[in-house]
């Protein structure tokens, strides 16, 4: 059975381009206000969509929302804490208009719904994404605020944890990924915290950075292979790694990074990227790297030197085929 989809005037032409497919999952299309309401289909426009204060000013302002039947949809993690529950109060006196906040969680599979606990569009809203396989959590507003200032300071909080971990299983000669695994059997843990998600990259980035100056050290290292988000490697100092060939891979349906550096060359070819390379860090675990046999890497690499921060392989075979693998928490260096 199909679902209507809801149908929202966006407040503005500028808005991030991954706004759009974002809210199409959820059922809910986007038409750029300026183009008017009078070229859109025949079926009611739901609402205006904001994402930031700048997108209300001018013509394209608040008064917009006589357009719709009044809901004004505050959307994603980028709007400053407490700007929904601001324009609820400029908007009040029109009981017509409803103001709503929502920001997607968990892989965007998850939707914060934050509003009036009678309000109607609310109720709509949670209803609509139910029927559009989108699970909701409704609250007031500004909790949903307050869960998008939280959730990154969390997300570092566990990755520093698991970091401190790796280096303490290092010095104790155990393994991280077997003291993560019992600690996950506890239900108040779980196994999702091992590897977990991040939004700054600094914590691995350092990580990376000091193993990579160990191997730089001591091995005949020309040509490095990046895997990993791009976002990432932005955030290592300039000049890293400046000796050397480096080449980043970047998956085919990944956009083209505008401000590489000018010294390091893309490939989207898997195993051309990996042709007599000396070292590949893998930063994030990629099921495109993990689908190639350890034994297919080490003949395609000039050598088999990997650095690990994602656990992309089994220990085992990683030592059984690789001239070197370190992982964070598996120091199977042989040359310390």
């Amino acid at each position: 059975m199909s679902h209507p989809l809801r149908l929202l005037l966006s407040a503005s032409a500028e808005l991030s381009p991954l706004v759009g497919p974002e809210l199409a999952m959820c059922g809910i299309d986007l038409q750029v206000a300026s183009e008017g309401v009078s070229s859109l289909p025949r079926r009611e426009v739901d609402g205006l969509l904001v994402t930031t204060p700048a997108e209300l000013h001018g013509e394209n302002g608040i008064a917009r929302l006589s357009e719709t039947p009044g809901l004004l949809l505050v959307y994603g993690a980028g709007n400053p804490y407490g700007w929904a529950d601001q324009l609820a109060g400029e908007v009040q006196e029109n009981k017509r208009w409803e103001v709503v906040r929502m920001a997607l969680v968990a892989d965007q599979e998850r939707v914060l719904l934050g509003g009036e606990p009678d309000g109607k569009w609310l109720r709509r809203l949670s209803r609509h994404l139910a029927a559009h396989g989108r699970m909701s959590y409704v609250c007031v507003r500004r909790e949903v605020d307050e869960v998008i200032r939280q959730l990154p300071r969390y997300l570092a909080w566990k990755e520093r944890f698991f970091l401190e971990l790796g280096d303490t299983c290092d010095a104790e000669g155990i393994s991280l990924r077997s003291v993560s695994r019992a600690l996950g059997l506890d239900r108040r843990v779980g196994q999702e915290w091992w590897f977990p998600a991040r939004e700054d990259h600094a914590q691995l980035c350092a990580w990376l950075m000091r193993e990579t100056s160990a191997i730089l050290e001591k091995a005949n290292i020309r040509r490095i292979v990046l895997w990993g988000p791009w976002p990432l490697w932005k955030q290592m100092p300039v000049g890293w790694l400046k000796d050397y060939e480096v080449i980043l891979y970047i998956k085919q349906d990944e956009p083209f990074p505008n401000d590489i550096v000018p010294t390091w060359s893309i490939q989207r070819d898997r195993e051309e990227a990996l042709v007599q390379a000396d070292l590949l860090l893998l930063a994030q675990h990629d099921p495109v790297i993990g689908e190639l046999p350890l034994p297919s890497l080490a003949r395609i690499m000039r050598q088999p030197i990997v650095l690990d921060a994602a656990g992309c392989f089994p220990l085992q075979e990683a030592r059984a085929y690789l001239s070197f693998y370190r992982a964070i928490g598996e120091k199977t260096n042989v040359w310390e």
